[in-house]
């Protein structure tokens, strides 16, 4: 054998084995044989065909073969002896070849052990499958791509009522029209079951003609990437569709009863909307006028305090006031005397003269003479700014005011803050930039309380010390005031909460937390609304914006949300 075939031999997937037929010796082998066999090809040599060959049917073969009657054999199932005594499994193919002119046995065979797993793998993987589909609760039936039943449960064919004679001819096309003759729709059900290469999924409802309803789902089988057919699963929902129609019976009359209490309810309903909207309006006048008291107590009582405080000093200014004026005059007439006194020392003696200059001496007389006028003179305006500070005392309070009147907004921050001075004059140099305001019609007292609130708030911004400018300005439609800091700032999460009732990010004890609640309100019943910008670590702005021209309060009160 040239050693090219050799080479070709060798390289076979299956084992090929030469025999004499008069001795049934092995006269050559490739090298697959002793690779799954395990014998060398010494051993081989010295073997015959029997030896690998053992089982009955095979020892007739060969005994025939041996006796000159020769048959060829296409895939027979057969068994190896193995040279560690183990048998292996074989697919065997037998051959009568003629070489140089005498007959010769080739024989071809392959390993079948992983077929032969595979197979029992497959056959349990079908018996699982078949158990399956047998134990579900859905009739199941599965036709290929060409239109044949592949596959079809018993609860299927006991559901559709499918007749023995034709399941056991085993007519496919039969089977699938009477299927669909069952359904009361029976082109749609002929269409679902013809399209079994669709690759959609479907879900219907059929009613059969003799009442029941049944559910169908089918879902495309797919080998790989292509669709080899189609999976029907059906579903008896009879019972559960009865119940749903009674329940859709009971719905509908319920639905009626409900119909007609709601009528009932709606009137009902109507007649309380009606009181409810009385009582909101009530509602709104007594918040109203618990607000109103809320102010009036609080300013009243800063103009009771105002009001005491001004009767307590005008009692003694005015003495002291009365007094100092007539001191000044007093004092002016003993100067005019001191002064004609002056004049008639020449007509006194040398020693009355020397006594004389020696007590103007002692006095320093010239100099009394020029300070004793201005003594008096800043005592006055020292008592003036005692009466300015009582009037706007009285002019922040606007006691017994709270009736809505022309004012000067300027001219009431200006009280507002001569009246919190002391809590400004060692934090903040304040710098005034006025934009000359008209005239506003407004509650004074009330906004008063709003700009003392601002610029308290500055101050208690500011740690160390800082400014606090205060501007004014105003168009055609609005007015507005302002009040800047350069204190710490607000925090951006804080923004949003700055005017809610008894929030506050002040110390216990250093805040209550109303007195932007309280101003936010204020300036909400003027109309108009606070605005703030902030940037944490270099201050806040607070800006009051209220309408030059106000609507009346009964528009307020009717565009007021319920």
């Amino acid at each position: 054998m040239s050693s090219l075939a050799e080479l070709m031999l060798d390289h076979s997937s299956q084992m090929m084995l030469a025999v004499d037929p008069a001795t049934l010796r092995i006269l050559l082998i490739n090298r697959p044989v002793t690779l799954t066999l395990g014998y060398s090809r010494e051993q081989l040599a010295e073997m015959s065909i029997t030896d690998i060959e053992s089982s009955l049917q095979d020892v007739f073969y060969w005994e025939d073969v041996h006796n000159g009657q020769y048959q060829e054999i296409d895939e027979q199932e057969g068994l190896y002896r193995c040279a560690d005594e183990t048998m292996l499994s074989v697919m065997k193919s037998v051959r009568v070849i003629t070489h140089e002119g005498a007959p010769l046995i080739l024989v071809s065979a392959r390993d079948t052990r992983y077929e032969l797993q595979m197979e029992d793998a497959l056959e349990q993987t079908l018996s699982q499958l078949r158990a399956t589909l047998e134990s579900t609760g859905n009739g199941i039936l599965v036709v290929d791509w060409q239109g044949s039943i592949t596959n079809m449960n018993r609860l299927a064919s006991n559901m559709w009522g499918i007749p023995d004679e034709l399941l056991r001819e085993r007519d496919d096309a039969a089977i699938l029209e009477f299927i669909a003759s069952r359904v009361t729709d029976s082109d749609l059900c002929r269409a679902r079951l013809r399209a079994t290469v669709d690759s959609a999924d479907t879900e219907d409802l059929y009613r059969l003609a003799d009442g029941r309803v049944f559910e169908c789902r089918s879902h495309p089988q797919y080998m790989g990437e292509r669709i080899v057919g189609r999976v029907f699963a059906y579903s008896d929902i009879t019972e559960r569709t009865l119940a749903e129609e009674a329940l859709r019976e009971s719905r509908d009359r319920l639905e009626d009863r409900v119909r007609e209490r709601t009528a009932e309810l709606e009137r009902a309903n109507a007649t309380l909307q009606a009181e409810k909207r009385h009582q909101e309006t009530l509602i709104r006048k007594l918040e109203t006028a618990q607000n109103q008291l809320l102010q009036s107590e609080k300013m009243a009582s800063i103009g009771q305090l105002a009001a005491g405080v001004a009767h307590e000093i005008n009692n003694p200014v005015g003495f002291v006031n009365s007094n100092l004026g007539t001191l000044q005059r007093y004092s002016e007439d003993l100067l005019r005397l001191l002064a004609a006194y002056e004049g008639a020392e020449g007509s006194l003696n040398a020693a009355q003269q020397a006594d004389i200059a020696r007590v103007k001496e002692d006095i320093d007389a010239a100099y009394l003479r020029d300070d004793i006028g201005d003594l008096l003179r800043e005592s006055l305006d020292g008592l003036q700014r005692v009466r300015r500070i009582v009037q706007d005392l009285k002019d922040f309070s606007h006691v017994g005011k709270g009736e809505r009147e022309l004012a000067n907004l300027e001219a009431g921050l200006e009280s507002t803050l001569n009246v919190v001075w002391h809590e400004l004059k060692y934090k903040a140099d304040v710098v005034k930039e006025y934009g000359k305001l008209p005239e506003l019609e407004c509650i004074p007292s009330q906004l008063n309380q709003v700009f003392m609130n601002l610029l308290v708030n500055a101050a208690h911004a500011i740690e160390t010390h800082g400014r606090i400018t205060l501007r004014t300005g105003f168009d055609d439609d609005f007015v507005w005031v302002e009040v800047e800091d350069t204190g710490k700032g607000i925090r951006p999460e804080h923004l949003s909460r700055i005017f809610d009732p008894f929030f506050t990010t002040k110390e216990v004890g250093k805040g209550t937390g109303l007195g932007l609640s309280l101003s936010y309100g204020i300036v909400k019943r003027h109309q108009g609304h606070i605005e703030v910008t902030s940037e944490l670590g270099k201050g806040a702005v607070f800006r009051v914006v209220l309408p030059r021209h106000p609507a009346a309060e009964t528009e307020i009160e009717t565009e007021s949300p319920a």
